[in-house]
């Protein structure tokens, strides 16, 4: 993981959750790290992290749909890994990465809650897939129709596999030099 483990590196980082960080709790944690160009990758940690069926029913309706249609319900329960060990497999190196994913603010919300000594490995500098697609849909109208679409499964690495899709699209589409326009 060396030559991934550079200040130009991305850790893209997705967490399945509840949404309501005061009452629900981590399911799902992924992680992808890529080198600053987005060519190379190595699949970091995939965890399901157990929680009780009284947890998960207090889960908001859309999240106890969506994790139920997507199998994620049944694999938590199903699951042996506590908060406390997933916290614990830190396989981010010993460099400060910079996360990545899309609507990345809320998963860093629920790690500082639930798994802070983790949060604490991250730098202050994320890259939210979602906030430039937001300024793509506003700025760049036409290039963004071309944007990679989700596939909406909800999983953890199927979430981080799409986030960094999108980033490439935008790197190449949006974020291209003006002097390679001449």
């Amino acid at each position: 993981m060396d030559h991934l483990s550079n200040a130009f590196s991305l850790l893209d980082l997705d967490v399945e959750n509840g949404l309501n960080v005061e009452v629900d709790r981590i399911l799902e944690i992924a992680c992808v790290i890529t080198d600053g160009k987005l060519t190379k990758s190595i699949d970091g940690p995939h965890l399901v992290v157990h929680q009780t069926k009284e947890c998960l029913d207090k889960m908001g309706e859309w999240c106890q749909e969506h994790h139920a249609a997507s199998g994620l319900t049944e694999k938590v329960l199903q699951s042996t890994t506590s908060e406390q060990e997933a916290e614990n497999k830190k396989n981010v190196g010993t460099y400060t990465p910079l996360i990545a994913g899309n609507s990345i603010y809320t998963d860093l919300i629920f790690l500082r809650k639930y798994m802070p000594d983790l949060a604490a490995l991250f730098s202050h500098e994320i890259v939210d897939v979602s906030s430039l697609k937001a300024l793509c849909i506003r700025w760049y109208p036409r290039d963004n129709r071309r944007a990679p679409r989700k596939g909406n499964k909800h999983r953890a690495v199927d979430d981080i596999h799409e986030s960094i899709a999108e980033l490439k699209y935008y790197r190449d589409h949006i974020f291209k030099s003006f002097n390679s326009k001449k």
